[in-house]
C-alpha cells in the first residue's frame, strides 16, 4: 500500500509541475498591447516669435540735485505723491549760496543801470565808444555771474521738473546735503519703456508700431500690449544684437519702475514640421515623441525619438529630428507609462 501511495504522490508532483510550466510558457508569449490615439507629423505654417526678458522703466525719470549743497529747511511732498511741474518739493538753505546770489544780484543791478545810461549817451553820440565799452563789458559779465548765482539759488527750492510722482526722497529736515547729491526723483510712469536686443535675423520680421505682448512677473504674469517705438540700426559691439525700444501704456500705474517681465514679438511665419503639443513628452528637460511602426509580423511597436522643439503656436509645436518625416505616425493619447518597444493598437488616427 505504501508503495502505491508513493507512486501516486510522484505522479501528482509531475502533473502540477507540468501545469506550472505550461502557465509560465503561456505568460511568456502573451503580449501586452496598449491602446493609444495617434496623429501624423504634419507640415504647418506657424508664426515665428522672439521672446526676451526685459526690465521696465518710466518714459521720464529726472533726478533733482543741488550743485552747492546745503541744509534741508522744509519738505513739502512725500514719496508716491503726484506733483505738477514747478511745484516745490523741498527747500534748502545755504548761507554761501544765498550770499553769492544777493551779491551777484546787487552787482548786476548796478551794472545794468550804468549800462542803460551810457547806452543812451552813446546812441546820442554824447560819449565815445571807448567810454561806453567798459560799461557794456561790465554789464555782460555781471549778467552772466548773476544768472549762474541765481541758478544755484533757485536750486535751493527743489521744484518738480515735470508732472509726475515723487520718489527717492529719504532725507529729513535739518539734514546737511552734500553737493551733487540726488535729493529726490520725479518720474512719469504713464508709459513704460524697455530696450531689448534683437538678433539680426529677426529684424526683417519687425517694424515700427508693431504690437507686442508683454508679461510682468510681479503682477502674476499679467499680459499687456505694447508696441515697437524705435529700432536702432547699429548693432551692439559685444552681442551684435540690435536694441529695440518697446513702450507700453500704463494708465493705472500697475507697472512700477524696475519691474521684470518678458516680451514676445512675432517676427514672421515659417513652414515647419509639427505635431500637437500633447504628443511631446518632456523627460529631463529633453523632448520626445513615440513613433508607431510595424515589425516583421505587422505588429505595431513604438520607438521613442528625441526631438528638438522650435516654434510653438498653441496647440502645435515645431519638431526637428533626422528620424522623423512628414506623414510619420506618432502617439498623441495614452502616453502615460509608454516605453520604448511597447506593442500598441491604434484606436484613432488623425
Amino acid at each position: 500500500m505504501k508503495k502505491i501511495i508513493r507512486i501516486l504522490s510522484i505522479a501528482s508532483v509531475i502533473f502540477m509541475t507540468s501545469c506550472i510550466k505550461k502557465e509560465e510558457t503561456s505568460t511568456e508569449i502573451r503580449k501586452i498591447i496598449k491602446q493609444v490615439g495617434t496623429e501624423r507629423v504634419v507640415m504647418r505654417t506657424l508664426s515665428d516669435s522672439f521672446t526676451s526678458s526685459a526690465i521696465l522703466e518710466p518714459k521720464a525719470k529726472i533726478d533733482h540735485k543741488t550743485d552747492a549743497g546745503g541744509t534741508i529747511k522744509a519738505i513739502h511732498k512725500r514719496n508716491g505723491e503726484f506733483v505738477r511741474q514747478g511745484e516745490v518739493v523741498m527747500e534748502l538753505t545755504d548761507p554761501a549760496t544765498e550770499a553769492a546770489y544777493n551779491s551777484a544780484k546787487s552787482a548786476y543791478n548796478v551794472a545794468s543801470n550804468n549800462y542803460s545810461k551810457f547806452r543812451q549817451l552813446y546812441n546820442k553820440q554824447m560819449v565815445s565808444y571807448l567810454e561806453y565799452a567798459p560799461y557794456e563789458d561790465n554789464f555782460l559779465k555781471a549778467k552772466a555771474n548773476y544768472e549762474n548765482a541765481k541758478s544755484n539759488y533757485d536750486k535751493l527750492l527743489g521744484r518738480a521738473p515735470i508732472d509726475g510722482y515723487v520718489g527717492n526722497l529719504f532725507d529729513k529736515v535739518g539734514n546737511k546735503i552734500e553737493r551733487e547729491k540726488v535729493l529726490f526723483t520725479i518720474l512719469d510712469d504713464s508709459q513704460m519703456e524697455t530696450y531689448v536686443g534683437f538678433p539680426a535675423e529677426t529684424l526683417a520680421g519687425i517694424k515700427l508700431d508693431q504690437e507686442i505682448e508683454l508679461r510682468i512677473s510681479a503682477l502674476a504674469n499679467k499680459e499687456f500690449t505694447g508696441k515697437i517705438a524705435e529700432i536702432n540700426p547699429i548693432a551692439e559691439s559685444d552681442t551684435k544684437n540690435f536694441m529695440v525700444k518697446i513702450s507700453v501704456d500704463n494708465p493705472d500705474g500697475e507697472i512700477k519702475d524696475g519691474m521684470y517681465g518678458f516680451v514676445e514679438v512675432e517676427v514672421g511665419v515659417r513652414e515647419v514640421m509639427s505635431v500637437s503639443d500633447e504628443s511631446i513628452v518632456i523627460r529631463n528637460l529633453l523632448g520626445y515623441v513615440f513613433k508607431v511602426e510595424a515589425n516583421d509580423d505587422d505588429e505595431r511597436i513604438v520607438t521613442r525619438i528625441e526631438v528638438k522643439r522650435g516654434i510653438t503656436n498653441r496647440p502645435y509645436t515645431e519638431i526637428n529630428s533626422d528620424k522623423l518625416m512628414e506623414g510619420d505616425i506618432i502617439v498623441k493619447e495614452g502616453l502615460f507609462g509608454l516605453e520604448e518597444g511597447n506593442f500598441v493598437e491604434e484606436n484613432s488616427e488623425n
